[in-house]
């Protein structure tokens, strides 16, 4: 696949995904496997099999990263399928950036919702648990963090820059 066309592709599919995330707090499933199916698709059409290798492996990887923090109720499911799906489109090295520059997104995004929701933050400090048990509405969007580090890894994937930030990760 094309440096655009996975552009195209990871723009798309991770702003629907913030999208539906930040109004209904869940992603759906037709983005996060309808991506999946369409790349896995487009490399076997084009008969790049060992590419269709790669496209699973990246689902699986994104999957993988995400999978305990979802079991342990820190995010919801949706999100864990949406890095899966960008993994499909980038590979599993790659969803590995996506993933680092996600977490410090959602690091920044997560001190904001907290400011700006000091209940929350009392919360935190006198009972150690994120958010009580309420309503899903109340949640902190994950799928905007995905969203905002995919798009730091397009910056960093067109403009050359992500060899030179990513020194430390042993397959650069």
């Amino acid at each position: 696949m094309t440096p655009l066309l996975s552009a195209i592709f990871l723009i798309i599919t991770s702003l629907v995904g913030a999208f539906f995330d930040w109004k209904y707090r869940k992603i759906p499933n037709w983005l996060t496997f309808g991506v999946l199916f369409l790349v896995v698709g487009l490399n076997l059409i084009s008969h790049r099999f060992e590419a269709v290798f790669y496209s699973l492996l990246g689902f699986l990887s994104g999957i993988g990263i995400l999978l305990i923090p979802y079991l342990l109720g820190m995010m919801g499911a949706g999100d864990v399928k949406l890095l899966g799906a960008l993994g499909s489109v980038v590979g599993f090295k790659n969803v590995i950036i996506i993933f680092i520059l996600t977490s410090v997104c959602g690091l920044f995004l997560g001190l904001i919702w907290i400011i700006f929701r000091p209940g929350h933050f009392k919360f935190l400090i006198t009972t150690g648990q994120a958010l009580p048990a309420v309503d899903k509405h109340q949640k902190f969007p994950y799928g905007l963090a995905i969203f905002m580090g995919t798009i730091l890894y397009i910056m960093a994937e067109s403009s050359g820059y992500k060899q030179s930030i990513f020194l430390f990760l042993p397959w650069q």
